[in-house]
């Protein structure tokens, strides 16, 4: 170490004298922490003033495009002459325009009434318990906003802080969530709103426009309402009740809840009195009228007019302010505050002939006699729509209208359609998508189990085997419905409904998915798709709406009331012509074959006898088309039907559902009350038929081509004519009927005799197998149905099972004739080649081939018996013999009786010899001689020889 550090001495090597460390003092150490804090401070000012300066300009670019374009509201929109009324117009057969109805706004809605007939108590009321601080801020109370932003960022709720100004805004447009981005844009509405604006004429316009309960809106109507008098002559106490109410117009209704109206008063005086607008003497004079109860009485305007509007007014006045929101964003009220006072030309699609048929029928109770078992009266409703989508008239309920702006049946009820859905929801998609046509065969049978039981059931109680799509719309087959709707899928089914036929997707229309009591709810699922058991149901017009397509040619249009709106300037305000789009819902194919089978739905044949579902709708000389449908327990009956002129959706039931007891189907009944007076005298005509229409006949058992076997089966003739577009006919010919022999095919030999029987006892119209026994007239070459049936459990049957292929299979022996299993004694006398039913059968002459001749039956001639001489006594008849055995034997004649050694006579053997002749006697064994046989009777028969029968 000591050479080293000598060598790093240098030259001179001396040792470098030792480094001093320098001792901080402490001042300096505090000063550099002070130091670096402060830096770190001034980053984050300084990244603060950047982030807030770059917030700034976000938010004043925000506001700059986004909130301040909306922020000009003209009052003058909203608030109208309330000298010029709405006028409703319908155009004649003429052309011309005709006055419906003039709109006075007398529906206890609102009437407006000016600020100097306003009393001053109400509007100092108003401004206490409302927005006390009204006359001095600019639109916003930023104290009150500021605390409702602090609860915004403790966790609270956006609410709270709205001026009277900020309330009106809000009142008079539609923007009714509460957001942060809407409370920004509330503020600085408010804020231009009364650079405007007087706090006079906001005042007015709020306590014109408020909501007051009892269907009031307006101070004026709800003194009426509550009070019985003129606004003006309410008194202090009555002015602090009416406006209680606007806070909560339930629980604060005095007609409801009186103790809370009456609190809720007494706090809106209290207040008046803090902020000194009335004197103590007064407040207590209010105190005391409130504590001894308010005079609350309904009372009548006498400038108004109480005559009801009609159902088609009402629905008119509701889609005009259903429109006016869409459009111009205005709120409920401003939209009915401009059809009652606006002075507006309203141009209505009515059709005046029409309506009246309508009402004739519709306000005659005979027309539907049925009251429930609780009492209720059977109700109904009937839409009508015209080809280019007008709803010509219509009606919500029967009997006479009882007020204005009621519940309807027709467009506000929502009922489960039930089998009408069908043709929407499964048969129309499914032909537009190619998956069937009219031809098609499905299986009316189960289609899985539920609980055990087979699903879905059919209104006629059976299930029928195999159909087509054709047959199965007719008689409304469910089973049928609910196989052709899980081809498409539920899904395609809900997507085609809501996209082409104008139904809704949302809580209250077609249901997607809801959460309700704990239980998901969908309408994307098969049984409501394919049987109509929607969640929330449809209304009449939606299903007059949709319906109307087919006669259409498949275009969907949005059925209207109204054709034009204008303002008391004649300026347009709406126009359905221009905002309705046609959307080609199916294409004209679909809606001819659609219009084709709903055809066969209304449809009675007065030859056969044969009714469909829909008979009771048929017109004379009128094409008709519909298709009925029921819900369970017959709570829901339909009927939606249409001809070339027009469609007709009709329904009935009870407003609190009840099993509907009626003789036949009351909604096809009515429809056709209806529809009978609309079509007399209009000339008979088809629906659209698209080019390229070719007509095929099928097996309606297998839908494909037809052939001979398919003529043979036992319940007769299977083939039928289907008409079909280009690539939609079948082209392989029927392999359900088949001319292979039972048991490898289904050609096989029946006996007439032996008819299968049901549980009744009667013929099915199959017969046993034949048997060798069974006579050839008795039998009969069919051709059974050969296929496999897919089947979900087993406790059901099927109504054409016994016609298949498989159940003879199944039956075994006890398919075969049990009638024909003794064999039957033959003569062959009967047998002529020429005539089958003379053959025997194999049982009865085996072998018989009517190919060879060696074996075909003929007549034998027999060998009498031996007849034995020594057996004859004349005293008893059993021992006298045959003609045959001993020809000329006659009882009275001794001498032709047999006697021992003699021989029948004609039967001698030997030549007769001459009188007095004799023959020698031969010479016998042992020298004997034999006695010569005596020619006369009692001789000895000769000996016998064999018997050759004739050739």
């Amino acid at each position: 170490m000591a050479n080293t550090n000598e060598a790093r001495g240098g030259s001179q090597g001396q040792t470098p004298a030792p480094r001093r460390r320098k001792r901080r003092k402490k001042g300096s150490t505090v000063g550099h922490v002070f130091a670096t804090i402060g830096k770190v401070l001034g980053t984050l000012l300084l990244v603060g003033i950047t982030t807030c300066a770059f917030l700034a300009c976000f938010a004043a670019v925000y506001i700059q495009q986004v909130i301040m374009p909306q922020t000009d509201l003209n009052l003058g929109d909203f608030i109208v002459d309330m000298s010029l009324s709405s006028t409703m117009y319908y155009t004649d057969s003429s052309g011309s325009l005709q006055e419906l109805r003039t709109i006075y706004g007398t529906d206890g809605n609102r009437v407006w009434v000016e600020y100097e007939d306003i009393p001053e108590d109400l509007i100092n009321a108003t401004i206490a318990i409302e927005d006390h601080r009204f006359r001095e801020h600019h639109g916003v109370d930023w104290i009150r906003t500021a605390r409702g932003v602090l609860t915004m960022f403790t966790g609270g709720d956006v609410q709270g802080g709205s001026t009277i100004t900020q309330q009106l805004i809000k009142n008079l447009t539609t923007e009714k969530e509460v957001t942060v981005q809407r409370k920004i844009l509330e503020i600085f509405r408010a804020l231009e709103f009364e650079k405007k604006y007087s706090k006079n004429q906001i005042l007015e316009a709020y306590l014109n426009y408020i909501y007051l309960g009892e269907r009031c809106n307006g101070v004026y109507t709800a003194a009426y309402t509550y009070f019985g008098k003129n606004v003006s002559e309410l008194s202090l106490a009555e002015c602090a009740s009416l406006i209680s109410i606007t806070n909560n117009p339930s629980m604060y209704n005095p007609y409801l809840n009186r103790e809370n109206n009456t609190y809720r008063a007494k706090l809106v005086i209290g207040r008046m009195l803090e902020l000194e607008m009335i004197s103590q003497e007064e407040y207590d004079q209010a105190k005391a009228e409130l504590d001894a109860g308010l005079n609350f009485v309904r009372g009548e305007d006498e400038e108004r007019d109480e005559t009801a509007y009609t159902w088609y007014e009402d629905q008119v006045i509701d889609d005009v302010v259903a429109d006016l929101m869409e459009k111009y964003d205005y709120s409920e009220t401003t939209a009915l505050n401009m059809i009652y006072y606006g002075g507006l030309t309203i141009e209505t699609c009515l059709d005046m002939d029409i309506q009246n048929i309508v009402d004739s029928v519709y306000e005659n109770m005979d027309n539907l006699p049925y009251i429930s078992s609780s009492g209720q009266q059977l109700q109904s409703a009937i839409v009508i729509v015209d080809p280019e989508g007008n709803i010509v008239a219509l009606s919500g309920g029967m009997g006479e209208k009882e007020g204005s702006r009621i519940w309807s049946r027709a467009t506000d009820s929502k009922r489960a359609p039930g089998s009408a859905f069908k043709p929407l929801s499964v048969y129309a998609p499914a032909l537009d998508m190619g998956l069937i046509t009219p031809g098609t065969v499905f299986d009316d049978s189960p289609y899985q189990l539920e609980g055990g039981s087979p699903y879905p059931s059919n209104s006629y109680g059976s299930y029928l085997g195999r159909m087509t799509v054709r047959d199965a719309v007719k008689i409304s087959s469910n089973a049928v419905a609910i196989k052709a709707l899980a081809m498409l899928t539920p899904q395609a089914s809900f997507d085609f409904l809501t996209t082409r036929l104008g139904f809704t997707n949302s809580d209250d229309g077609l249901v997607y998915q809801k959460e309700s009591g704990g239980r998901t709810l969908t309408d994307v699922a098969l049984a409501p798709l394919s049987m109509g058991g929607l969640t929330n149901g449809v209304s009449v017009r939606e299903m007059a709406t949709a319906y109307s397509v087919f006669p259409r040619g498949g275009t969907y249009l949005e059925s209207r009331t109204y054709y034009r709106v204008l303002d008391s300037n004649g300026n347009v305000l709406l126009d359905t012509s221009e905002d309705r789009v046609p959307v080609t819902a199916v294409k004209d194919t679909t809606a001819w074959y659609i219009n084709s089978m709903l055809q066969d739905v209304v449809s009675y044949d007065r030859v056969s006898g044969n009714i469909a579902t829909g008979y009771e709708a048929v017109l004379e000389n009128m094409t008709v088309a519909g298709k009925t449908g029921s819900t369970n327990s017959n709570r829901d009956r339909w009927f939606v039907g249409y001809t070339p002129y027009y469609t007709a959706a009709v329904w009935c039931g009870y407003d609190q559902q009840e099993r509907v007891s009626a003789n036949g189907n009351p909604a096809a009944q009515m429809w056709q009350k209806v529809m009978s007076q609309i079509h007399a005298g209009l000339e008979n005509k088809d629906f659209p038929q698209p080019d390229g229409l070719t007509e095929v006949t099928i097996c309606a058992e297998s839908g494909m081509i037809a052939t001979d076997a398919c003529a043979m089966d036992p319940r007769g003739l299977q083939t039928v004519r289907e008409y079909y577009f280009a690539g939609d006919a079948p082209t392989e010919y029927c392999t359900v009927h088949n001319t292979t022999p039972f048991p490898e095919g289904g050609m096989v030999t029946v006996c007439l005799d032996d008819p299968f029987l049901n549980s009744s006892g009667n013929p099915t119209g199959m017969y046993h197998i034949a048997g060798d026994n069974c006579p050839e007239s008795s039998k009969s070459t069919v051709s059974v149905l050969d296929f496999v049936r897919e089947r979900v459990g087993s406790n059901y049957s099927i109504a054409d099972d016994i016609f298949t292929k498989d159940y003879l299979l199944q039956a075994g022996t006890a398919a075969y004739c049990t009638v024909h299993n003794e064999v039957l004694p033959y003569d062959p006398a009967t047998f002529n080649i020429d005539d089958k039913t003379t053959w025997p059968t194999q049982a009865q002459w085996p072998g018989f081939d009517p190919e060879d001749e060696s074996t075909w039956p003929v007549v034998e001639t027999t060998e009498p018996e031996p007849y034995d001489p020594e057996t004859f006594d004349f005293l008893n008849p059993d021992t006298w013999p045959t003609q045959e055995q001993w020809p000329g034997f006659d009882i009275e004649d001794s001498s032709t009786w047999p006697t021992p050694g003699g021989t029948p006579p004609g039967n001698d053997p030997w030549e007769p010899t001459t009188p007095g002749e004799t023959t020698p006697p031969e010479e016998g064994e042992g020298g004997e001689t034999t006695p010569t046989p005596s020619p006369t009777p009692g001789g000895t028969q000769p000996p016998e020889e064999s018997y050759i029968p004739a050739a």
